[in-house]
């Protein structure tokens, strides 16, 4: 991501950087800082600023743009911002050549702050279903790490309890096998001929 100091950005806006200073405190923009505070810019906040140096050629105040930025221009705001500059125009004698052309370039501008709107709520919906998927799965798999714990403790505990068992049978079966030959040798010592 390129990094644009205030006076180069300035100067691909073409207004002064007092301008973008103003703009960026009356429409609440994000704009980045380095570890000394100084503002640095993207090209993606470079062309904001052309947006907004656009909206104000044609008549737009800064709450109508800041209300475009945000997202809170719709099709029918889009339409009564365009009545709007065209009253203006009116106002203040415009020709109708000139009309037709500042209303096609708000139109082309309306529509293409719409669809940046919209592909920016896209863009959030997919992060927000990102995350919800991401959490599900993490869940899912706890849950079966979970299970397969519990199933090998299960086997564990059958395997303790298994050879538990067969250790009573040897022991069973070794105390029968000495008290057998303990028996013999008592009974072999008493048959034994003198």
């Amino acid at each position: 991501m390129e990094k644009i100091l205030i006076s180069d950005a300035a100067k691909q806006v073409e207004v002064e950087s007092h301008v973008l200073r103003y703009w960026e405190e009356e429409l609440h923009l994000p704009i980045q800082r380095n570890k000394q505070g100084h503002r640095y810019y993207t090209t993606e906040d470079v062309n904001r600023f052309k947006q907004i140096k656009n909206m104000k050629e044609q008549g737009f105040q800064l709450k109508a743009i800041r209300s475009a930025l945000n997202g809170g221009l719709t099709e029918s705001g889009a339409e009564a911002g365009t009545a709007e500059i065209v009253t203006v125009m009116q106002e203040k004698g415009i020709s109708e050549q000139e009309k037709a052309g500042k209303a096609a370039r708000l139109q082309f501008l309306l529509q293409h702050m719409i669809a940046e709107a919209v592909r920016e709520n896209n863009e959030q919906l997919c992060e927000s279903v990102k995350q919800v998927v991401v959490k599900e799965m993490d869940f899912q798999f706890r849950q079966q790490e979970e299970k397969e714990q519990e199933r090998e403790a299960e086997r564990l505990k059958r395997e303790e309890e298994h050879y538990r068992q067969l250790d009573m049978l040897l022991r069973g079966k070794h105390q029968k096998e000495s008290r057998k030959d303990r028996r013999k040798k008592a009974f072999g010592l008493q048959k034994q001929p003198d």
